[in-house]
């Protein structure tokens, strides 16, 4: 390899043939060092020693009355079964009510259970209009739309309540 020094400003310059020098490379800049991440904000978690969230066990109820609500609905009887639903529905919000420390009075759980009746007209007469078409496979949708309300309402009461107290410890 040939190297010519050549002096400009009173400096002396490397010039190479091939792109190969024997002069050390230029020092590598420092590595700037990676930002520290940002910490995901998770949900708030139980202290040690404490039982879960209210939020937790309201959830594991929410689906046990989705599920028996789908069932009941399922049922072939010739009785209407919204009645025993809208009860269902009124103790599910009662119970989670509970759980957050709140005691809903008999005049709130009656009105509750009045404006559910009334709310769910419509699905009822979409239950009974897919049920009218298909007899076998209807019984099967009429369950699943009674699960999927029930489940909705419920996961909506947990919102609600846990919008009143975030991250509340079971008791």
């Amino acid at each position: 390899m040939c190297d010519f020094a050549r002096a400009v400003d009173g400096a002396p310059e490397m010039l190479t043939l091939g792109g190969m020098t024997d002069a050390a490379p230029p020092p590598a800049p420092e590595p700037t060092p990676a930002p520290e991440p940002t910490p995901a904000v998770s949900p708030p978690v139980a202290p040690a020693g404490a039982s879960e969230l209210c939020r937790d066990k309201a959830r594991v109820l929410v689906h046990k009355y989705a599920a028996g609500g789908a069932a009941w609905a399922m049922l072939p009887i010739p009785i209407p079964t919204s009645p025993a639903l809208t009860a269902l529905e009124a103790h599910m919000i009662y119970w989670i009510a509970r759980m957050y420390g709140e005691a809903p009075s008999h005049t709130d759980t009656i009105m509750l259970a009045a404006g559910l009746e009334v709310g769910s007209t419509g699905l009822k007469h979409a239950a009974r209009y897919l049920v009218g078409f298909i007899p076998v496979i209807g019984w099967g949708i009429k369950g699943v739309i009674a699960g999927l309300a029930i489940e909705t309402m419920g996961q909506l009461i947990i919102k609600h309540y846990e919008s009143k107290y975030p991250g509340k410890v079971a008791v």
